[in-house]
């Protein structure tokens, strides 16, 4: 998900030195040169486990593997054997930022106002380790799961010169995020009959989420020259230009819910339905007027916040050929990111928050298996689409996958890769029944 840069705060409860500050910061308004400011977050919700990557994450109507405790819990009846599972992922992140240009209006030629449109640069990052393990334990009609799994772990940093539109321009920007969720849950699924299954789940978040977002002015500027609106310098990001630093801060603890229902249509036709509830947790943001403002102290503000893990509902359907050689499978997904973050007052009320958009992401996969070989060879591809945005930018990004898996009786190995213009996966899983 792809959030941007300002943050408007229509009422902030401040004492009369503070309430300078914010005055002087808020009467720049049509600059964007507002008190607070948050970060830009880019979430991926893809399953864990390298064969549910290979489908392109069109997983909840198959979920015939341990990570259906995350990507269907109902699933988890069609495993008759107790196993465990563990998965290893590689992640090289390039996620792109706003770094310039002109979202309205016509550039000037003066300046950094040349560009038609708005400028994307990339921050790149990689990570390897452990995202997921998993025992499942079947008992007759039930089928019972305890599993770890890491949602989230990255840092990002921007360096934004703002962007130019009709009545101004937002201010240069330096951010960072540093955001990690791992979880641990337990999951239960019940066969009501062949055609039904249904599955419910426990999951435990542990959120740790610090941003800090800089607003400058351009290099040589003085906050009046932002209200005549013939602002077109860069910034070398000096600590004398800084007007504010705004921190976000969450950690916490949250235990949410999952729920899902598999239904066998026939023999080769399946439907899956899932809804996976976001961790919410408290913090604070705190705000603090740079030396570029002209007040005699610097002046500093704190007040509460929530950050709320996108909720996730999903709709699924696959179909398998009589031979069992050829599956093809899609999903529909609704992630609400809408409220990410709220800033409160003390009175509980919202008093300051980002319009970002709800996305849809649209998966579809197939897999092609070597039934008369031994290990079992399957060979999968797949392909999604995840459209979403903000007040600022809405972006739509298309991720392509393809993987191989051997399955024998006891054991099975997984390997897939998914590939994006904002960052790669590469996934290996490991399995062993008993």
């Amino acid at each position: 998900m792809d959030g941007s840069h300002d943050l408007t705060m229509r009422r902030f409860p401040c004492r009369p030195a503070r309430g300078l500050a914010l005055v002087l910061l808020l009467a720049a308004g049509p600059l964007a040169a507002q008190p607070l400011t948050i970060p830009r977050f880019d979430f991926s919700f893809s399953n864990p486990g390298a064969r549910s990557l290979g489908f392109g994450g069109a997983f909840a109507a198959l979920a015939d593997d341990a990570t259906a405790a995350y990507a269907n819990p109902a699933g988890l009846v069609q495993l008759t054997r107790p196993e465990v599972s563990f998965e290893a992922r590689l992640r090289r992140r390039s996620p792109s930022f706003i770094a310039g240009g002109r979202i309205e209006g016509t550039p000037t030629g003066e300046g950094l106002d040349t560009t038609q449109g708005l400028v994307f640069h990339h921050d790149h990052s990689q990570g390897l380790g452990a995202s997921f393990a998993a025992v499942v334990l079947p008992r007759g009609r039930w089928s019972f799961v305890f599993y770890g799994h890491e949602l989230a772990d990255f840092q990002e940093k921007a360096l934004s010169q703002g962007f130019f539109f009709t009545d101004g321009r937002s201010l240069p920007t330096r951010e960072s995020v540093d955001l990690a969720i791992p979880t641990g849950g337990m999951a239960a699924a019940w066969r009501l009959d062949d055609h039904w299954s249904f599955g419910l789940g426990l999951v435990l978040s542990r959120v740790s989420l610090t941003t800090r977002s800089e607003a400058f002015l351009p290099d040589g500027e003085s906050l009046a020259l932002l209200f005549t609106g013939r602002s077109f310098g860069g910034s070398s990001f000096p600590p004398e230009q800084r007007i504010s630093t705004t921190t976000l801060d969450f950690h916490g603890t949250d235990l949410t819910g999952t729920a899902g229902a598999l239904w066998r249509v026939s023999e080769q036709t399946s439907a899956g339905l899932f809804y996976r509830q976001g961790a919410r947790v408290r913090g604070t943001a705190d705000v603090i007027s740079g030396p570029a403002l002209p007040l005699p102290s610097p002046v500093a503000s704190t007040t509460s916040a929530v950050f709320k893990v996108p909720d996730v509902t999903g709709l699924g359907l696959a179909h398998r050929s009589q031979s069992g050689r050829v599956t093809v499978t899609g999903e529909v997904d609704h992630v609400g990111y809408s409220g990410l973050v709220k800033i409160k007052n003390t009175d509980e009320l919202d008093i300051g928050s980002r319009e970002y958009l709800d996305a849809w992401e649209y998966h579809l996969g197939a897999e092609y298996a070597l039934l008369q070989s031994t290990p079992i060879v399957a060979f999968r591809a797949g392909g999604w689409v995840e459209a979403n945005g903000d007040d600022v930018r809405q972006r739509r990004l298309t991720h392509l996958s393809a993987g191989v898996g051997l399955a024998a009786r006891a054991w099975q190995i997984d390997l897939a890769g998914d590939f994006s213009s904002e960052g790669d996966s590469v996934s290996l899983s490991l399995l062993y029944a008993f």
